[in-house]
């Protein structure tokens, strides 16, 4: 064994305070452990002492000092495990508290290292953890003795001494450790931080830069030492970063953005933080730290660029529309002028577009708004809607009539050819314009009326500008609410259906009926489909509204077949918009299915409407129907824009000719003269005559002098409801 030098001749306290001295004076970790054992070796001769130290995992023990046991033993105890079961030491640090081991030779916990001890004299140990203030365990402090003992009260306050001065030396190595190792990581932070880093003191000098720092600038550290960090900062916004600094200065860290210049004269935006520097207490200087954004504020700018205007011509969007609107009334209010909104949408555009293709509705677009641009004050706002529409603000107006030359410079302007890769295009404008002194409380209910103007021009023939009125507005307001009431009329089902018979004009018996919508408002009274249909297909209403009409039709026939009426037909007029649903035929087969009728005993009313778009599909449509043994009839003949062009393609049975004709034949030789054209024309094409309208003797014998084929009309019978139909038809003796 080791002998015990160094600590025998002195005292306990000198011994006590020349430790203390070797950690004050930084000596290593395990000279002054050993010095430690030694000390406590010496007032205690007949014990041993052991220093143990956790490993960095916590899970281990490892040698840290004893002198005065053998090498072989503290070699072989060297990164024993910490736990339950692992000798006094490893029990000690795993309970945290003293453990006594009395009898090495009898003590469970000593099973793995029982011979080992033995061998080499040591009979019973005791063991405390080294915690630190924290309540982590840095090790364990152990003293053996060659003979079975428990310690004694004054045994237990020695060895809680000694470790109290291991647990001093371990955290004060441990801490300057932590303080180089944290010193380290600043240097590193610094030096090797991407973005530039100063360390200003109090009157904002620089006393320190790092390498990122001198690429702003192509100056030494020197020449950055000592100077002002005003002289990085663009002069606009020295000021606002002067108060961010003294804020940083008072305690306050800050985060900001400024502007500065690099070494090629290139305008950087810096995400900037100034932090305080704080030793013992007190703050002695401000780190600037800087970060460059500016891609990333150019990038910010184009988002915002984008969001707020038309992608396409660089215009103002819709979104922007509001905000400008609203302070262009503020405008108007306070310098008490007028503000004139115009609603522009261009004439014939969609033509462009499907026939030559989108890039060239594009490429007028864009030429669009350069010359609407050129035609406006600088303080004039142009919107684009979308599409083919504008909105052009005009504020700050004298008159009412000041922005009459504006609106007629634009359309002259949209009105000039435009050539597009060699190919002359040409375009009108239909402009909408309402006034207004900025007293509204919605502004954007002047869009709607400039809106509003704007289809009353389109209705007016277009390539022309027209004024928003109060009885505009009524109109709408008046189309809107019977909108609304159509909706619940569909939804409670409160619409009917009347049905007028059609009657041969050779025999006089009956052989169809058509189907008539009726809407008898509550309050309104009985509202014509020619103001209600309308109003139905601007808003979508009438695809719910014709499968309730076809369904409804079909049931009635389906009723009249089961009471014995089966030698008619029924007649439904189609939507337009209905006709071109990609599932129509389906949905005239299922209804067709679902009242087990033939396809011959349904006839449908369709006007030429539906051969403006896409005539090619239209045509297709109406042999599928044909298919299905579907009559086709076409209504209105005569008041439609080309009829006999397609006359002769179109897989129909019947021709309607309009009650328009009809009236005057008696005594009008040119409607007389028409009607028998057309009379004649279907009968070469093999097609059945229906006129409408038949409402006095005179026309019947008219029409069946013109070899007419059916009639309808008030002569014969006015549309009737369900129940009375079937009266009608099952008395055939009462028709005229």
């Amino acid at each position: 064994m080791n002998t015990r030098p160094g600590f025998r001749s002195k005292t306990l306290p000198e011994s006590q305070r020349d430790i203390l001295g070797m950690i004050a004076t930084d000596h290593h970790l395990g000279d002054i452990l050993c010095a430690i054992c030694q000390m406590h070796d010496a007032q205690a001769p007949e014990t041993f002492c052991s220093i143990l130290l956790t490993d960095a995992e916590g899970k281990r023990l490892l040698s840290g000092a004893a002198p005065s046991l053998p090498v072989e033993y503290s070699d072989a105890i060297h990164g024993m495990a910490i736990g339950p079961q692992e000798g006094t030491c490893g029990t000690a640090a795993f309970r945290r508290e003293l453990v006594v081991t009395e009898d090495i030779a009898r003590d469970p916990n000593w099973e793995r290292f029982r011979s080992l001890a033995l061998g080499h004299n040591l009979r019973s140990c005791w063991s405390v953890p080294l915690l630190s203030h924290q309540g982590r365990v840095l090790g364990t402090f152990a003293l053996y003795q060659n003979r079975v003992h428990a310690p004694d009260e004054a045994q237990i306050q020695r060895l809680d001494r000694a470790a109290q001065l291991a647990v001093i030396a371990i955290r004060h190595e441990r801490d300057g450790q932590r303080l180089e190792e944290s010193e380290q990581r600043f240097r590193s932070l610094f030096t090797y931080n991407p973005h530039p880093v100063f360390s200003l003191d109090l009157f904002g000098n620089i006393q320190s830069v790092n390498a990122a720092g001198l690429k702003l600038k192509p100056y030494t550290a020197t020449d950055f030492i000592g100077h002002h960090f005003s002289h990085l900062v663009l002069e606009e916004d020295l000021e606002r970063v002067s108060q961010h600094f003294s804020a940083a200065r008072a305690g306050e860290p800050q985060r900001f953005e400024a502007r500065v210049l690099d070494e090629s004269d290139n305008l950087l935006t810096m995400d900037i933080s100034n932090l305080p520097i704080m030793v013992n207490g007190e703050i002695v200087g401000v780190f600037g730290i800087a970060r460059d954004i500016s891609e990333q504020k150019h990038y910010e700018r184009q988002l915002s660029f984008n969001a707020s205007h038309d992608r396409l011509t660089g215009l103002l969007n819709r979104v922007s529309l509001e905000e400008r609107l609203v302070l262009d009334c503020h405008i108007s209010r306070r310098r008490k002028r007028r503000l004139a909104v115009m609603c522009i949408d261009l004439d014939g555009f969609k033509s462009i577009n499907d026939s030559i293709g989108h890039y060239f509705g594009d490429q007028v677009l864009i030429e669009v708004a350069q010359r609407m641009t050129q035609q406006i004050r600088p303080g004039d706002t142009i919107v684009r809607m979308g599409g083919d529409e504008f909105i052009v603000l005009l504020p700050d107006l004298l008159r009412d009539e000041d922005v009459v030359p504006v609106a007629e410079r634009l359309m002259a302007s949209i009105a000039r050819p435009y050539c597009i890769q060699g190919i002359d295009l040409h375009l009108s404008a239909s402009v909408g314009i309402t006034l207004n002194d900025g007293h509204i409380e919605q502004p954007m209910q002047l869009i709607q009326q400039a809106d509003m103007a704007m289809y009353k021009a389109k209705q007016q023939g277009r390539n022309n500008f027209q004024w928003y009125t109060s009885d505009l507005n009524q109109r709408v307001c008046e189309h809107a609410s019977l909108r609304n009431d159509l909706q619940k009329a569909i939804e409670t089902q409160s619409l009917k259906l009347h049905y007028q018979p059609q009657i041969e004009a050779r025999t006089g018996r009956v052989v169809g009926i058509e189907a008539l919508l009726r809407w008898e408002h509550p309050e309104k009274g009985f509202i014509s489909p020619a103001v209600f249909v309308p109003v139905a297909e601007d808003s979508g209403q009438i695809i719910p509204l014709s499968l309730w009409v076809l369904d409804t039709a079909c049931a009635q026939l389906r009723q009249l077949g089961e009471q014995g009426i089966t030698s008619i037909s029924m007649a439904v007029n189609i939507s337009p918009m209905h006709f071109q649903r990609g599932q129509f035929v389906q949905c005239v087969q299922a209804t067709l299915e679902k009242h087990g009728l033939r396809g011959e005993q349904l006839e449908l009313e369709i006007t030429e409407s539906l051969l403006l778009h896409n005539a090619e599909q239209a045509i297709d449509t109406l042999h599928r129907l044909k298919a299905l043994g579907v009559r086709i009839a076409l209504d209105d003949f005569g008041t439609g824009f080309s009829s006999l062009s397609y006359l002769k393609r179109l897989p129909i049975d019947k021709i309607k000719i309009d009650r328009s004709f009809i009236q005057e034949i008696a005594t009008d030789p040119h409607d007389a003269a028409i009607t028998q054209g057309i009379i004649s024309m279907a009968h070469h094409l093999s097609l059945t005559v229906v006129a409408e309208g038949v409402e006095t003797a005179s026309q019947v014998d008219f029409l069946k002098g013109s070899r007419c084929d059916i009639f309808q009309g008030y002569y014969f019978a006015k549309p009737m409801p369900c129940a009375e139909i079937e009266a009608f038809l099952s008395h055939p003796a009462s028709h005229p």
